[in-house]
């Protein structure tokens, strides 16, 4: 999916397209809200949909023609276009094609991206505005903010579903059959717009204060839930609290008994991150050493402390662990063919990295 904020920053779409609504309270357009208008669409190709028809199902997907996995999905929507006909809709609209809100100039690149499609786009598709009047009716207000992203319209009007077209068939089959519980998916939605995402953008922007304080409050609000945000929980301590975080992985490891899904998840933390400090990288080291004594999943125990040894500047160690993590994932029934290669890819570069520091 290609996200929005990032091409904002790029310059290539307006940043106002992605800024946020609100600064204090998250407030958007969720499922079991009236579809908002698509007047102002431009047609390009099939029926124009002037409006939502009551007892009609409608899919609405937006789309881009720089957008790879959005062009990727074109012969998935025909495909549901030929299969749902006379049951549901299938409505593509491009957006975000312009940076001029003043000129429509890029119609005719949207056209003539749609005409060469040929059968291979067989359904209704438009194209939003100069001034992305559709776009930020459906996708700003929606929060949404990568694409492809479809909509569901469902026989009342309103949204019935949103999220990624890959995922939308089986919904689509209980919309059309009046079988979808639009409430619980609606109910879902709040949870991962108000509570979950903003976790995850935290997080992904390295805020870890903040991702901390995002995670105390869904707690506070949901205690049943807590187990949910362990994993961002530890990573965040890890990066601003990292005492805190190591009493609270001990105190994971006692509560589990030690158990080996335990110690994964947590030495897993020191393998992929690549900014915590060094005590950090030895304690983790630490807790491997305590896994490898368990006997179990040797190869992958390995590998994440060669990941640790590497981010510690022990590139021999490193070269070390990785040497034996491939001898153990070589005898291991259970270790996939393609891990096993990939192991080796990671052996090779902590060789190179140990022989570039050696020459310095």
């Amino acid at each position: 999916m290609i996200n929005l904020r990032l091409l904002a920053l790029s310059g290539l779409i307006p940043a106002a397209a992605g800024a946020h609504a609100g600064a204090g309270v998250r407030t958007y357009l969720n499922i079991g809200d009236p579809a908002p208008s698509i007047a102002g669409v431009k047609w390009l190709k099939g029926v124009p949909i002037t409006s939502f028809k009551k007892g009609d199902v409608y899919v609405v997907e937006f789309w881009a023609t720089w957008c790879g996995p959005c062009k990727e999905n074109i012969p998935h929507l025909t495909e549901l276009a030929k299969k749902y006909k006379g049951a549901a809709s299938i409505v593509g609209i491009s957006i975000w094609e312009s940076n001029d809100p003043t000129s429509s100039a890029y119609l005719d690149k949207v056209e003539a991206f749609v005409k060469s499609q040929g059968d291979r786009m067989d359904y209704n598709v438009g194209a939003d505005g100069p001034e992305g009047k559709v776009g930020k009716e459906w996708m700003r207000a929606a929060d949404e903010n990568g694409i492809p992203t479809s909509f569901i319209v469902g026989k009342d009007g309103k949204i019935a579903w949103i999220g990624h077209p890959a995922n939308m068939e089986a919904v689509l089959t209980q919309v059309i059959d009046g079988k979808f519980d639009v409430a619980a998916a609606r109910s879902r939605r709040a949870t991962d717009v108000e509570t979950t995402r903003p976790i995850r953008e935290s997080m992904a922007a390295k805020n870890y204060g903040k991702a901390l304080k995002l995670i105390d409050a869904a707690v506070a609000k949901k205690p049943d839930q807590e187990r949910f945000y362990t994993y961002d929980r530890l990573v965040a301590q890890y990066h601003v609290a990292p005492k805190d975080a190591m009493v609270a992985s001990e105190k994971i490891l006692e509560q589990s008994n030690g158990e080996i899904g335990a110690y994964r998840m947590i030495v897993s933390i020191f393998a992929s991150q690549k900014d915590l400090t060094p005590s950090v990288y030895r304690y983790g080291k630490k807790l491997a050493e305590k896994a490898l004594e368990k006997g179990e999943m040797k190869y992958m125990f390995l590998a994440m402390s060669a990941e640790v040894s590497s981010s510690l500047g022990e590139f021999s160690e490193a070269v070390k662990s990785q040497e034996e993590a491939v001898t153990a994932a070589e005898s291991d029934t259970h270790a996939p063919a393609e891990f096993v290669q990939f192991l080796k890819k990671k052996l090779d570069e902590f060789r190179a990295q140990a022989k570039k520091a050696k020459a310095l």
